[in-house]
């Protein structure tokens, strides 16, 4: 019925669809009425997407996850991986978190800007002195987390950011050459999330940003609509990138942050104590994603040089620190992200 939904429905009418199959089958996955509480004898199958095809941070996420929380509800809370983007897209599968279809997201913050337009600080490049700085950052309970938990409340958002991680240092690829100096960018039209804020820190390099999503950057390169894209190494290797764009420079110009967020509907029917291992496990698991990232940064790298004749360019990031970070102060006045800004700087 799924297939059949996403051939012939439209996407406005699917979401409506898929909410009234969710309200039907709450029932039967939650095992209970109105007003009436679930209890940790229930059983719940639960959904989480993700648009990374493995090996990849993300997956590795939730496959702990999903493991972790099956261990600690004795096999009472299954969770369902759902990689590749086989739910949808990035913005597609928040908005269905949001009313319940499916039930967690790992995926990039830059993509979820136009559901909390805070995350657009996490598209400034060169915002973290060191992954040390990042860890301490992006901590569960720091000040730039706990400030971003506060603002899905006060916006009333129906899904709860349960951790913040890593995923891998974010570089540029081209498939028409190195990108070693910030004046070889100029005139080349580069792919990029739906963050504006990094389009303006791209525009400054004199490259002409496309907004796209993750899954349409293969065909996009091979029919040249765009030359160039960013992102880490582990996305480009698991997507097969380098089928299209061979020359990979190591700008090293952010460490992806990335959100793992759960379905506030979902989470309230839980019971508590399921819903206390959930985010537990996953601030576990935001960890872990940052951990993964190092370390694919390195092994896929040389794996990729060896095995698929792709071209490394070393890189001299000063030019493009020199460039940016005088930008940051005025991005965050217009973004309305001043404090967060602050916070990063205060926690170097």
């Amino acid at each position: 019925m799924t297939d059949r939904i996403n051939r012939f429905v439209r996407p406005a009418i699917r979401t409506l669809v898929l909410a009234a199959l969710f309200a039907l089958c709450a029932g039967v996955v939650f095992a209970g009425g109105a007003g009436e509480a679930a209890t940790a004898d229930q059983t719940f199958e639960l959904r989480l997407a993700t648009v990374v095809s493995p090996p990849h941070p993300w997956v590795d996420m939730a496959e702990f996850f999903a493991e972790e929380v099956r261990e600690r509800t004795d096999g009472n809370v299954t969770v369902r991986i759902h990689h590749s983007g086989a739910l949808g897209n990035d913005e597609a599968t928040i908005d269905e978190m949001r009313i319940g279809s499916i039930d967690f997201v790992i995926g990039g913050v830059s993509n979820a800007v136009s559901f909390l337009p805070e995350y657009q600080i996490t598209g400034f490049s060169y915002l973290f002195e060191d992954l040390d700085h990042f860890r301490r950052v992006t901590a569960n309970d720091s000040p730039f987390f706990e400030y971003l938990v506060r603002r899905h409340e006060e916006r009333n958002l129906p899904i709860q950011l349960l951790a913040l991680a890593g995923g891998g240092t974010r570089v540029t690829s081209t498939n028409i050459g190195g990108v070693t100096h910030p004046d070889d960018l100029n005139g080349v039209r580069i792919r990029l999330p739906g963050n504006p804020l990094e389009a303006r820190i791209w525009e400054e390099f004199g490259a002409l940003p496309t907004s796209l999503p993750w899954g349409e950057i293969y065909t996009a390169v091979q029919t040249g609509l765009v030359n160039a894209f960013e992102s880490t190494i582990s996305g480009y290797y698991g997507s097969r990138l380098y089928e299209v764009a061979p020359h990979q420079s190591l700008t090293n110009h952010q460490i992806m942050i990335s959100h793992f967020t759960g379905s506030q509907r979902t989470l309230d029917r839980l019971p508590q104590e399921y819903r206390q291992v959930i985010e537990e496990v996953a601030a576990v698991a935001g960890q872990m994603g940052t951990d993964k990232g190092a370390e694919y940064d390195q092994t896929l790298l040389e794996e990729m040089q060896a095995e698929h004749n792709v071209q490394v360019h070393a890189v001299d990031t000063e030019p493009f620190i020199q460039r940016v970070r005088p930008l940051h102060d005025e991005l965050a006045r217009q973004a309305g992200v001043t404090t967060l800004l602050e916070i990063v700087r205060e926690m170097q």
